[in-house]
């Protein structure tokens, strides 16, 4: 399905399960506009890294729908930036902005992660989260490193593969200097019932195969660090 179509499909979806079941807080269209099997409630710590208040400025690497950054925004009160490098994923997270009306707060950018079309020194926060392309890692920490003010925070989450996971993002990160990096394990829930519900109505609505609607706890690596002040 195209992503246009795609996002047409769960603005219906959303819009029609939303007549019997709330959604939740944060996540107007039930978390179809994420890609991540888990509650995203896994994130909340994202928000207490930091003083939020709304002038405070968030990157969101690797945004595409705009799930998590909608969700982020709606939890921190901050303006956010979602950067993804797939066009059509990026026109479609911005019809979806649009039509819960998240424009004032949220926007979305074309740009390459390893690379970004940013100015340094923009932002308060940068967050990336399920890494996109770990062969881009170090890029994408010096680049996170060059567009964050001095003093500002950045927070990442990755699957726990491997015990390797965290000290190789320690490395990268302390090569680019970040400083006060901290590692903690985080276990991935399963998403709300409905999310659940509203992922199996899309399947049907698009007439597609059914996505993976229930995980078992995983294991996954959340760490955070600061550019030096």
């Amino acid at each position: 399905m195209q992503e246009l179509q795609l996002a047409a499909a769960i603005i219906d979806v959303a819009r029609d399960l939303a007549r019997t079941v709330p959604p939740p807080r944060g996540a107007p269209y039930f978390c179809l506009d994420s890609d991540a099997p888990y509650d995203l409630d896994v994130l909340r710590i994202f928000c207490e890294r930091g003083i939020f208040r709304k002038y405070e400025f968030a990157l969101d690497l690797g945004s595409g729908l705009g799930g998590r950054a909608r969700w982020l925004a709606a939890r921190s009160g901050c303006r956010i930036l979602g950067v993804d490098s797939r066009p059509r994923v990026v026109a479609a997270a911005a019809l979806l902005n649009r039509r819960v009306h998240m424009d004032d707060q949220v926007t979305f950018q074309v740009g390459q992660l390893e690379c970004l079309p940013l100015r340094p020194r923009v932002f308060t926060h940068v967050w990336l989260v399920d890494v996109p392309d770990p062969a881009q890692l170090v890029a994408m920490c010096s680049e996170a490193y060059r567009v964050l003010r001095p003093g500002g925070h950045f927070a990442l989450q990755c699957a726990a593969s491997s015990p390797a996971v965290g000290a190789n993002w320690v490395t990268a990160l302390t090569e680019v200097g970040f400083v006060s990096l901290e590692v903690c394990a985080v276990e991935l829930a399963e998403l709300s019932p409905p999310c659940r519900l509203a992922r199996d109505r899309l399947a049907v609505w698009s007439q597609g195969a059914a996505r993976e609607t229930t995980m078992r706890p995983a294991p996954a690596v959340q760490i955070f660090a600061t550019r030096p002040a």
